[in-house]
Order: C-alpha cells, then structure tokens, then sequence
C-alpha cells in the first residue's frame, strides 16, 4: 500500500485542506488516527468528507476520537480516561485497488500521544514517509527547517514540503537550499478552498516515492 502521513509546523496550519487536495488528487482513501475536540466542531474527517466529496467508503474511522480540543495525551487526562497506549498500524483495507491512503496527524510532530510517546513515534510505528505541511511567509524557515531537521535524525523519510499562503520563492528556495527536501507546490491559505483548482499542481504519488 502506498501511505503518506500529512504532518505541520503548527496547529492550524492547514493539514486538513491539503489532506483533502492530496486525497482527491490521488484518488487516495483517507484516515485520521487520532482526532481531538470533538466537542467543539466534527472533526477534520467530516471537512475532508465535504471538501472532496468522495464517497463515505473512503474514510477510515479514527482509531482515537476524544472530546476536548488538547494534544491526545492531556485530552485522555482531562476526560479521565486511560492514556493511549496501543502501538498503531496500516489499517487493513478491504479492497482489491492498490489505492494510496493519506493519513493526517493531530497537530505538530513533538504533540504528546502519551505520557512517553509524541506525534513522530506514530509515524514510526506506522513506518510511512511524510509529508510537511508549513506557512509560506515571515517565520516559516525556523518551524520548517527544525521539523525537518527532527525528522531526518529519527530517520523518517520526508518526502516534501507544501507551503501554505501567499507564495513566497524566496522561502521555498532557502528550504531546498538548507535541506535535502523539494517544495513540492504552494496553495493559497483559505479554509473554503475549491480544491479541484489546485490539483493541477498536485506531483503524482509515485513520482514523488521515488
């Protein structure tokens, strides 16, 4: 199976937009771990449901789902509720397609899972390349640089980076210059975002796996 987990630099920083342009794009299932806050809106699978309008078979159920909108480890204290402490994997598909799955995780790499664990040690268990998602402009090369940096020395492949705002070569160029990872494409930040008018920059799947 062809698997990429979507990660960020920040919170908000449009994982769920570009989860959803890849997904479409690729024609890819969908599938968000761990998801937090669901007390407050229905959750970042529900907005990739609407942004694509791919059929419901296409979305994995979370294997996580908590109430409060906190990093999965405070959330399961402030519920009460025992940690999170089962070793994640690729889910088992149930189809004979070789379609590509596009998973997304809960916020920034170092976010806690459990009281040992953080957001880079699923991508480790679930053993998947990455994808970074990080703000085009003022600030983005320390948040991306670093959140590279980290993933290369836990020798986690990192496929790219997407930018996300006004377009900035500038920063896309210092990326590449200071790491051995390409942007792959820049969209505009914008959370009502028609994703079919961004596709066209989309690289496909196998050309970025290689």
């Amino acid at each position: 199976m062809k698997a990429v987990f979507i990660t960020g630099t920040d919170t908000d920083v449009g994982k769920t937009v570009i989860s959803a342009l890849l997904t479409k794009a690729w024609d890819a299932n969908y599938w968000k771990p761990i998801q937090t806050g669901l007390n407050c809106d229905p959750g970042d699978t529900a907005t990739v449901k609407q942004l694509t309008g791919l059929p419901e078979e296409r979305f994995l159920k979370p294997e996580v789902e908590l109430q409060v909108p906190l990093s999965p480890w405070r959330a399961c204290v402030a519920e009460n509720i025992p940690p999170i402490e089962k070793k994640f994997t690729l889910p088992p598909l149930n189809e004979e397609s070789d379609r590509p799955l596009i998973i997304e995780g809960a916020g920034g790499l170092y976010v806690p899972i459990d009281s040992k664990r953080i957001t880079t040690d699923i991508i480790r268990e679930l053993d998947v390349p990455v994808i970074l998602v990080a703000r085009s402009g003022l600030g983005t090369l320390n948040h991306t640089l670093l959140s590279i940096e980290h993933l290369l020395n836990r020798n986690v492949k990192v496929l790219g980076v997407i930018l996300n705002g006004e377009p900035d070569l500038d920063n896309a160029k210092t990326i590449e210059h200071f790491c051995p990872v390409p942007v792959l494409f820049s969209i505009p930040k914008d959370k009502n975002l028609d994703i079919q008018n961004f596709i066209k920059y989309v690289p496909s799947i196998s050309s970025i796996l290689t």
